[in-house]
């Protein structure tokens, strides 16, 4: 039986995008009511491509932790994106338990990872995100508290004041801090349901970080020390889909006036971005379709009221889902491609070893627009794949 999502979703996606394009072997299957609506009639959704999406989803995890093969690592941010994903389709709920429990028990090699980074913020803002969104307490979480380990990566003082920055070793010279918008973002509503007093200056400096088109930029002014840290003032700014749709989602839960303009006019250029076809490109400097975006952004809309857009962009994200054919496997059907090559690429011969964290990570990013997927656009739509 087909049903209408709701009305918003609980996720932003992590960490950057890929670029995502085509199906290899055309739509997943629908349920039934693929007649045309008419304007008075609401739109009915088709679950079985959410379901399908999510179910290739949940099983990449095993035993709660995401493994990636071709490196032999555990990647526990990429869990956590899984999970994220899942729960706000609200699906596969007992992996969404098991990523969380396992990033608990590894929650130090997730937010101090070594290599001269000593406190991740944005993968604690993640970790706080996640942990709320499954009811735990993100103050005892794996033995840490992880707001005031998050606290802690703000900036108190000076014209950087509410960013947030990765804690790093001073003695290894070649610590980077990667620090950025998502991060800022995944900041705010971790700070913010905590009930921080540090959650208004990270707002701020959010807020900041839009330029006077409505965009916001990914990185931050290099010069944490620079009088002028907002987008305007840094001529290196440039555009970024998914660093202003992560903006969007965190400042939709702030009621002040300043958060909503901000809001209203990033949506409104995020909905001159769409291509007639439904996609989005990628981020910054980057103009190819890409699911990851399109999956995003059409989210995004969504949760602003703006269905027409979303339901395009769910449209354009389900020619891009593997369905059973070619060198698809049975496991493979409900994942999302990551490009047009690499969908013709998985129907020539299947998700390989090389391919599955491409996957892996269109799939989470894309998956929560299937909501918005009109019954007739799945039955209906058509290949872009080689099958």
């Amino acid at each position: 039986m087909s049903q209408q999502p709701a009305t918003r979703t609980r996720l932003a996606l992590a960490l950057g995008a890929l670029t995502l394009a085509a199906s290899a072997c055309g739509s997943s299957g629908t349920d039934s009511s693929g007649s045309s609506q008419s304007p008075t009639t609401p739109t009915q959704y088709a679950d079985a491509p959410l379901s399908a999406g999510a179910t290739w989803l949940s099983d990449q995890v095993t035993n709660g932790v995401v493994h990636n093969d071709q490196y032999g690592i555990d990647d526990y941010g990429l869990g956590a994106d899984v999970a994220l994903a899942l729960h706000a389709v609200d699906q596969q709920p007992q992996t969404v338990q098991a990523v969380s429990d396992q990033l608990a028990r590894h929650i130090k090699d997730y937010t101090s990872p070594g290599y001269g980074t000593v406190t991740s913020a944005g993968s604690t803002a993640k970790a706080v995100v996640l942990a709320q969104a499954v009811g735990e307490d993100p103050t005892t979480y794996g033995g840490k508290d992880l707001v005031a380990q998050l606290e802690g990566t703000v900036v108190d003082h000076g014209p950087a004041a509410g960013r947030i920055q990765d804690a790093l070793d001073p003695h290894e010279k070649s610590a980077t801090d990667y620090a950025n918008v998502v991060g800022q973002a995944y900041a705010v509503r971790a700070l913010d349901a905590a009930g921080s007093d540090r959650a208004a200056a990270t707002t701020g400096f959010l807020l900041a970080q839009q330029c006077q088109g409505g965009w916001f930029r990914l990185d931050f002014t290099k010069d944490t020390g620079a009088a002028d840290q907002t987008c305007d003032g840094d001529h290196a700014s440039k555009p970024d889909l998914d660093a202003t749709a992560f903006a969007v989602q965190a400042l939709s839960q702030d009621d002040s006036s300043r958060a909503a303009d901000a809001v209203d006019s990033a949506t409104a250029w995020l909905e001159k971005q769409q291509a007639a076809d439904g996609s989005f490109g990628g981020g910054s400097g980057s103009t190819t379709p890409n699911s990851n975006s399109t999956g995003l952004v059409g989210t995004v809309l969504a949760q602003a009221g703006e269905t027409s857009a979303a339901e395009k962009a769910a449209g354009w994200v389900h020619a891009h889902q593997l369905t059973s054919c070619g060198h698809v496997r049975a496991a493979d059907v409900g994942a999302i491609a990551y490009d047009d090559a690499g969908a013709k690429a998985a129907g020539k011969q299947g998700i390989t070893v090389k391919t599955t964290d491409q996957f892996r990570r269109a799939t989470a990013q894309a998956l929560p627009v299937l909501q918005w997927l009109p019954a007739d656009a799945a039955s209906g739509s058509a290949s872009a794949g080689s099958c």
